[in-house]
Formats: C-alpha cells, structure tokens, sequence
C-alpha cells in the first residue's frame, strides 16, 4: 500500500542566530505529541566544532528517526559558499535535495514531516549562484517557516525579506518569533505589530516553554491552505 508523501516544512531566516533550531526542534516535539513521526535535517552547516552538538545533532537528538550524516558540515564559521570554496568544495542543491529526499519513502515506516532547517538568512549564498531561497525552492512544495527573533528590529528584518522574497515570486507561508536574543522593549508586542501594521495576517509568538505557541504554528503548517500565498 502506498503512503502520502510527507510533509516538508522549510525553516528559513531573516538573518543567522534568529532560533532556527530551536523553532525546529519545538516543531519536532510538538509532533511528536501528535503522533506525527517527524525528522529534523540540516543538509548545509558552517562552523561545525568537534565536541560542540551542531545544529544537524540537535535535531537528530529529538527526531522520530535517525538521520544520515548531512552532506555538507563545513568547519569555518563563515558563510557556507565561502567555507565550502576554502576547502576546495562546492554545495550543490541537488546534492542537498538528495539527501532530503532519502529520508522520505512512500513505506507506513517513513516519517509523516520532513523539517528542514537552512543555513543563516533567507538569501545566504550557498554558492556563486544559489542562496538558501533557492534551496527552499527546490524542496517545494513544501510550507515554510520564516523564522525572526522577538526583539528589536523585526518588523524591518521580516518585511525586508518578505519584499525580497515576493520579488523572487514566492514568500514564506507563516512567520515565528523565536526568543533567541535577549528580551528587550518590545519582545512580546512584535507579533501584534507585524499583523497591526498589515506586513503578515499573523505571525507566531514562540516565548520559551510556551506550548499553545507552537501548537498554533503546528496547527497552521497542518492546514490545507497556506496563510500568506499571494
């Protein structure tokens, strides 16, 4: 008997060190409350240490199945296009849709989700000419999460990729506010503001061990019809 293909969910950035990961591995968990078997894959990622758990671990660690080692763990905490060139290497999307799609069959054992987490910001280069969007292109369809921090200058780093992004011709589908910087003045009205000011319907407010946050976002990357598709 075949199975439906699963799900991609696609965790982009508006910058590096916005709380990918950890939007990442909340998804995961939440998942798998709901009898959801889900994956968590970071096929591109700099600054790997030995001995310091990379970004790829972290999700492994509460996946529903264990993942293959990504094709591209890059030592130098750089941009990935020019990690990847000092050791005389190149990322290839295909190479890293390959190794997304290995962990997708159409057996009752496959994972339901596939979350996919990408390396820094929206439009880090991966290489001369492909960025993380181009990445995320390549793994539709697919519901993607743009993933921000809950503090000060969201409203400028969210619409400034999503006026990026609708130039490109296809734009996130949910936005998240992580608690990945320190709380400052406006942490906890970001979210009311990006809908009051009309640049989302709605964006999700992720505050730390806030569980009806992430179950909302579960709830919206669930449904049949994405939120913000033009």
């Amino acid at each position: 008997m075949s199975h439906p293909p699963p799900l991609r969910i696609v965790l982009v950035g508006t910058g590096t060190s916005v709380g990918k990961t950890w939007v990442g591995t909340e998804l995961l968990r939440e998942l798998a409350r709901r009898s959801v078997p889900a994956v968590g894959l970071k096929p591109v990622e700099s600054g790997v240490t030995e001995g310091t758990p990379t970004d790829g671990e972290k999700l492994a660690q509460v996946s529903a199945v264990s993942p293959a080692i990504p094709p591209y763990r890059l030592a130098e905490p750089i941009s990935p296009h020019l990690a990847a060139r000092r050791v005389g290497r190149s990322i290839e999307l295909a190479v890293a849709l390959t190794y997304v799609q290995s962990h997708e069959s159409s057996s009752a054992a496959a994972p339901h989700a596939v979350i996919v987490e990408t390396a820094g910001g929206l439009f880090t280069p991966l290489s001369e000419s492909a960025t993380c969007f181009d990445l995320a292109r390549a793994l539709d369809p697919a519901r993607w999460v743009l993933v921000a921090a809950d503090a000060l200058g969201v409203i400028h780093d969210v619409t400034a990729a999503l006026l990026a992004a609708r130039a490109r011709g296809r734009v996130p589908d949910v936005v998240a506010l992580s608690t990945a910087r320190a709380p400052d003045a406006s942490t906890g009205s970001n979210a009311a503001e990006l809908a009051r000011l009309g640049i989302v319907p709605r964006a999700f407010a992720l505050g730390r061990d806030d569980s009806a946050g992430v179950s909302a976002l579960v709830d919206a990357l669930l449904a049949p019809v994405a939120t913000m598709r033009d």
